[in-house]
């Protein structure tokens, strides 16, 4: 379970972060570099079907273990059309993850006719949503009254946002592999800041979503070292950290060396940058195997509400 729910996090983290680089970033720092902007987008759209099938079949994977847990039947006997009904027609997660299959279908058929201006943004529209409804498959889906429909918020909000840092990184990697790229530093300086500006926005949206969660699941500084729900969030609070700091070396170190094009210097920090942004990646995805770790545990206040009643 943890393991297929960690592939379908970074599939779609992949997949959504890709769809909002293009149309904020790749598509308006390209405008007018006919060449480049075929190179990208060839290269892209390969990546982005392969983790959109992925999320896809990562999600019926997640959907059957459901079924099996939900009922309490071996893996083998839970695969049956009457049990698959009842959780697809008559459990929440059952209903998102349907309503996520339509999204993802909406995705694709945008991704295959992406022509026009209204495609696109129906396409970003359903990437969107795609993340966010994750937020109705975990603990926020859980949560009751006014408290419920704030966690949401913040947790879908806080999904899309690492979603657009995340798989953004892989985009800009690739964007600034490209030949005419990088033989052109105005274009890679031009799309880093831009990138550094959602970076800044996704961040933002992180932290601010990240303590609302973690003062509705944790509920104090005791939750978060006395229980294993803590701990691990602990953990993942140490990896962003690490995070941001790459993320500052290449926004007010080596950003600013991208002068000129054949300049050596600049291109040691080209070099630098998108060795930084692979290290970003890898641990991205570290903390999405953290997060699909805690979407098994219970929540922190929980545990220190019982420990308390005791």
């Amino acid at each position: 379970m943890i393991a297929t729910r960690a592939v379908h996090f970074a599939a779609t983290a992949m997949t959504v972060g890709s769809v909002i680089f293009d149309r904020f970033i790749a598509l308006p720092v390209l405008r007018g570099h006919a060449a480049a902007a075929i190179s990208f987008r060839s290269r892209t759209r390969r990546g982005i079907w392969v983790c959109l099938v992925l999320a896809v079949v990562s999600g019926a994977i997640w959907l059957l273990l459901q079924a099996a847990s939900m009922s309490g039947m071996p893996l083998n006997e839970a695969l049956t059309a009457d049990v698959l009904s009842t959780v697809i027609n008559e459990t929440q997660f059952g209903e998102v993850t349907a309503i996520r299959a339509g999204l993802a279908f909406c995705l694709a058929a945008c991704l295959a006719c992406d022509r026009a201006v209204t495609t696109q943004w129906l396409g970003l529209a359903a990437a969107t949503g795609f993340a966010g409804s994750l937020a109705w498959t975990g603990h926020a889906g859980s949560t009751v009254g006014v408290t419920g429909y704030l966690h949401l918020a913040a947790d879908a909000l806080h999904g899309v946002a690492a979603a657009a840092w995340i798989g953004g990184l892989v985009s800009l990697i690739t964007f600034l592999a490209i030949t005419e790229i990088r033989e052109n530093m105005l274009l890679a300086r031009d799309a880093i800041e831009r990138f550094s500006t959602l970076g800044i926005v996704s961040v933002a949206i992180i932290l601010l979503s990240g303590v609302v969660n973690a003062g509705i699941l944790v509920g104090s500084l005791h939750g978060l070292v006395a229980t294993e729900y803590g701990r691990m969030l602990t953990l993942k609070l140490a990896i962003f950290a690490v995070m941001l700091a790459f993320a500052a070396t290449n926004r007010f170190r080596l950003t600013p060396q991208l002068a000129s094009s054949g300049n050596e210097q600049s291109s040691i920090a080209l070099r630098q940058l998108i060795h930084n942004s692979a290290i970003e990646i890898a641990l991205g995805l570290g903390i999405l195997v953290i997060v699909a770790v805690l979407g098994t545990l219970h929540p922190a206040v929980h545990m220190i509400d019982l420990t308390t009643s005791r």
